[in-house]
């Protein structure tokens, strides 16, 4: 899974500009949305910045993937990206 701490998934998860908030924006029409498979392509431990791919289901087969960034402010803090893949 998400190499995020708790409290930042929950965040990127459902913060504005997280991969929800991003997700209802560019597919409004989906009923139901869930979360299938989280990739760590570069895994984040608050020093460099961290890529993953999250997946989302939509009502039946549809997915769609976002490409999510985890960047160190430098004062211990975690900005991210949300981008569609």
């Amino acid at each position: 899974m998400s190499y995020a701490s708790n409290r930042l998934f929950h965040d990127m998860l459902s913060g504005i500009g997280g991969v929800a908030f991003f997700d209802e924006v560019a597919h409004p029409n989906a009923k139901e949305r869930r979360i299938v498979k989280i990739e760590v392509m570069v895994p984040y431990d608050n020093r460099k910045t961290g890529v993953e791919r999250w997946t989302i289901k939509h009502d039946g087969d549809e997915t769609v993937s976002y490409l999510v960034k985890f960047v160190p402010d430098g004062h211990g803090g975690t900005t991210f990206s949300v981008k569609h893949e």
